[in-house]
């Protein structure tokens, strides 16, 4: 059966997206981060003092990577989302507006995204019933 609705919970280590139908039976998808949340170190020390090298920020490799896994992250949710008709994106912190801003720059996410909004951490159970409850879908007869 078609699933024209999903909901996206995510922060910037994982994704969950959890596929809809008219009778509220869901399908879930994860989508795991390349990269650690944490921060490497950047800096490096010689004789004492911290710098630059080679004209270059010893951070900026880093920050490239960083930016290049985001990317890549975020490219691997785009391609589920190019099959949804009706997109609800929740989660913690700022993935999501990241995500937004992302999607808004294709011409093919146009009218598809309904809202984003702020949520915590969740169990998988909790996701399935609020993308339920916004899209105003049943809760599926066992």
């Amino acid at each position: 059966m078609r699933k024209p609705y999903l909901g996206i919970w995510l922060d910037h280590k994982q994704a969950h997206l959890i596929w809809m139908d008219e009778d509220g039976e869901s399908d879930l998808q994860h989508a795991q981060a390349d990269y650690a949340e944490g921060r490497e170190k950047t800096d490096r020390v010689v004789s004492g003092r911290t710098g630059v090298y080679g004209g270059v920020a010893p951070h900026a490799n880093v920050e490239d990577k960083r930016r290049r896994q985001a990317r890549q992250f975020y490219e691997k949710i785009f391609r589920a989302v190019r099959k949804a008709e009706n997109v609800y994106i929740f989660g913690p912190g700022q993935a999501k507006k990241e995500l937004l801003k992302r999607l808004q720059r294709h011409k093919d996410f146009d009218g598809r995204i309904q809202a984003v909004e702020s949520a915590e951490k969740m169990t998988e159970a909790q996701m399935a019933a609020r993308v339920r409850k916004f899209f105003g879908l049943p809760r599926p007869v066992v």
